[in-house]
C-alpha cells in the first residue's frame, strides 16, 4: 500500500485488525487529542464517527469482521464508539463534544450495513446518558446524494436529548427549512465554507456564493483554500 501525504507516493504499512488489548490505548488516543486541543486553545472537539473511518469500521457490519467484545452484535460493533465518546467526554466536559455519524455513506468504499436503522438506533440510544454536545449527521452519500440509501433520520433524532446538526447538500433556503420545521438545531455547510471565507455573513443577508473549485480540494497550498475573495 502506498499513500501521499504531501509531496512523492510514500509506501505505509498495510492496515489490520487492532488486537483487543490494543483498543484502550486507541481510545486513550482519543482522549488524549482531546486534552492537547482544549490545551491549544479550541473551544471543543468533534469526534469524526462518519465516512468509513475508524469509528464506523467498528459499527458497521460490512466491515467489522471481529470476533471478540467489538465484534458481532450490534452492541458489540457499537461498545468502541460508545467507550471512545465515554473517554473524550471525561477528559474535556461533555460541553465541548460532539460527534460525526454517517449512517448510510458509501465514502471510502466501506459498504452498508445489514441493518443501518437498528445499528444507529442503538447506537444514539447508549450515547444519549454521555449528554455531550451535539450530533451531526451526514444524510445520504457524503458529497453525493441525500437520498442514496433509504434512513428516516427524523426517527433517529428522536432518541437525541442534545444538538442535532444535519449536513449534505443543503442550500440557505432547504436549511432555514430544516430548522424551523424543528428537523435540525443547525445545518452544516463543506464545500461552500472553503469557498466563502465569509459564509455565515453570506448566509445572513442572503447575498450570492461564490462556486467551489474540485480541482483545487486537498492540493497542500494556499490555491483552492485562503484566496477565495471576501466580500467587498
Amino acid at each position: 500500500m502506498r499513500v501521499s501525504v504531501k509531496g512523492p507516493i510514500e509506501p505505509v504499512t498495510a492496515p489490520r485488525a487492532l488486537a483487543t488489548s490494543e483498543i484502550p490505548v486507541v481510545i486513550e488516543q482519543f482522549a488524549q487529542a482531546a486534552r492537547n486541543a482544549i490545551a491549544a486553545g479550541f473551544d471543543g472537539v468533534e469526534v469524526h464517527g462518519a465516512n468509513g473511518y475508524l469509528v464506523e469500521q467498528f459499527l458497521r457490519d460490512s466491515c467489522n469482521d471481529r470476533t471478540d467484545a467489538y465484534g458481532g452484535s450490534i452492541a458489540n460493533r457499537a461498545r468502541f464508539a460508545v467507550a471512545l465518546m465515554r473517554a473524550v467526554c471525561d477528559a474535556i466536559g461533555p460541553g465541548r463534544v460532539g460527534l460525526r455519524l454517517s449512517p448510510v455513506t458509501p465514502a471510502n468504499d466501506i459498504g452498508q450495513d445489514s441493518d443501518p436503522t437498528a445499528l444507529f438506533t442503538h447506537l444514539v440510544k447508549s450515547l444519549a446518558p454521555l449528554g455531550f454536545a451535539f450530533i451531526e449527521v451526514v444524510e445520504g452519500a457524503t458529497g453525493g446524494p441525500r437520498d442514496f440509501a433509504p434512513f428516516d433520520f427524523d426517527a433517529l433524532r428522536r432518541h437525541w436529548p442534545g444538538g442535532w446538526i444535519v449536513n449534505n447538500g443543503y442550500t440557505r433556503e432547504t436549511a432555514l427549512d430544516a430548522v424551523a420545521r424543528g428537523r435540525a438545531d443547525a445545518v452544516s455547510f463543506g464545500k461552500l465554507f472553503i469557498s466563502n471565507p465569509d459564509l455565515a455573513r453570506r448566509l445572513r443577508e442572503n447575498r450570492p456564493l461564490a462556486e467551489w473549485n474540485p480541482k483545487t480540494f486537498y492540493g497542500g497550498g494556499a490555491q483552492g483554500y485562503t484566496d477565495y475573495p471576501a466580500l467587498g
